[in-house]
């Protein structure tokens, strides 16, 4: 008894510190919001609706591209504590590049234009080089039985700390007292502080159960692959469900710039949306926590569907400002989903003892080349047949995901159980 309590007063330590540290890389991400603030400064330094069109699909595509790689490269390391901490640190060069081309030399134009993609791969690779990792300790340091809370708790105020970001980035567009691009370059050296208390903040957590390295590396890391990709059939329809989903990336970069253009909204247009896309991901992260320990995580990711459905349907009936602020309310809803229930829904797959890495790496990876098509066709759909002919095809098939999630994907306790 006396363990089992000083084991939960440790996670209940760690969701205070983890939630912390989130936060203030919650706050730092409302400068670089890839849905609203990075498709606006493109728009500004004359990008062509292609380019812009790539940057969210393009940062879940870059961020799937490297995850196998540094689960291979790092699978039998042990410290996964000192392994996350670094990693994080090892994005913040890229951030810093960032500040340099927009603050410190104030560049515009191709040469910015140019610049800024660099720095964003390499950034998004740092990134998804990091996610497995990542994810591996956040199931290191919280309860099973709790933890879809943990993660709710962890992102609502990860998304709570970003309104707040997004509160003082409408502040400092709308301040003019730095001319562009250096408005956004001021954001960005936001950012790079803000990211880099975070990263510290993650010492004071406690690891509960380490990583089962000597069972992971006894099986070959090709072998394992393909008992989940090939013989595991549930998982396989859950990556069905999350490829016809993941159209919701084609219309993410045009919400803000069609509503701007439909309705004409003022310069600060950038940190309002985010500050209703953070208000709706908290507000939700929240529920969907309680509900995802409580219900079941299954049903929790029936919202990441629903959310981006009603996300296109409030965008092109919008009419008001009220309207348009609403459709990013409901992508924090899908958000929401996403954040408290897409990692835990994997270990589930897992299992305890199971190589989370592999199988989280495994799903982002798969996905990389089914997000590269969507990416390719964001743009020239907005070409050919308009923001409503893409909003359209995105409804579609999303709903398509929605469905196959619903009637082919069982719960992975249930698959456990069934031995199937």
């Amino acid at each position: 008894m006396s363990q089992s309590h000083n084991v939960s007063r440790i996670h209940n330590r760690n969701t205070i510190f983890n939630a912390a540290g989130e936060g203030f890389w919650g706050f730092a991400m409302a400068f670089h919001n890839i849905n609203s603030v990075i498709p606006l400064l493109l728009a500004q330094l004359g990008a062509s609706p292609i380019i812009i069109g790539m940057i969210p699909g393009g940062f879940v595509l870059l961020v799937g591209l490297p995850q196998l790689l540094s689960v291979w490269r790092f699978r039998g390391f042990a410290d996964i504590k000192k392994l996350n901490i670094t990693m994080h640190f090892l994005i913040a060069p890229w951030i810093a590049l960032m500040v340099l081309w927009f603050f410190v030399l104030q560049l515009q134009g191709s040469l910015a234009i140019m610049l800024y993609l660099i720095t964003f791969i390499f950034y998004s690779l740092m990134v998804g080089s990091l996610i497995p990792i990542w994810a591996d300790f956040l199931a290191s340091v919280s309860l099973q039985q709790h933890r879809s809370r943990f993660f709710g708790i962890t992102f609502a105020i990860n998304a709570i700390m970003g309104m707040a970001g997004g509160f003082l980035l409408k502040a400092i567009l709308d301040s003019g007292r730095y001319a562009f691009p250096r408005n956004y370059g001021f954001g960005f050296l936001i950012m790079l502080l803000a990211t880099t208390v975070g990263t510290c903040l993650f010492l004071f957590l406690k690891v509960i159960k380490p990583p089962d390295i000597a069972g992971r590396v006894k099986v070959r890391m090709g072998q394992a692959l393909k008992n989940i990709l090939v013989h595991d059939h549930n998982f396989r329809r859950y990556f069905y469900s999350r490829a016809l989903g993941a159209a919701s990336v084609m219309p993410l970069a045009f919400y803000a710039i069609y509503l701007d253009e439909k309705l004409h909204f003022s310069a600060g247009v950038a940190g309002e949306f985010t500050l209703f896309l953070v208000i709706g991901t908290a507000l939700f992260n929240f529920i969907f926590g309680i509900l995802g320990d409580r219900v079941s995580r299954k049903f929790v990711i029936l919202f990441f569907f629903i959310g981006h459905l009603l996300a296109l349907y409030l965008t092109t009936a919008a009419t008001t400002t009220f309207m348009a602020d609403l459709v990013f309310v409901a992508i924090g809803m899908a958000t929401g989903a996403m954040q408290s229930s897409f990692m835990v829904f994997v270990y589930e797959f897992a299992g305890e003892a199971g190589d989370r890495k592999l199988y989280y790496a495994a799903m982002d990876s798969a996905l990389a080349p089914v997000l590269f098509v969507y990416i390719m066709l964001a743009g020239k759909l907005v070409e050919w047949v308009g923001y409503s002919g893409l909003f359209g095809i995105s409804t579609v098939l999303v709903l398509s995901g929605l469905m196959v999630f619903i009637f082919g994907v069982r719960k992975p306790s249930e698959q456990l159980a069934s031995g199937i």
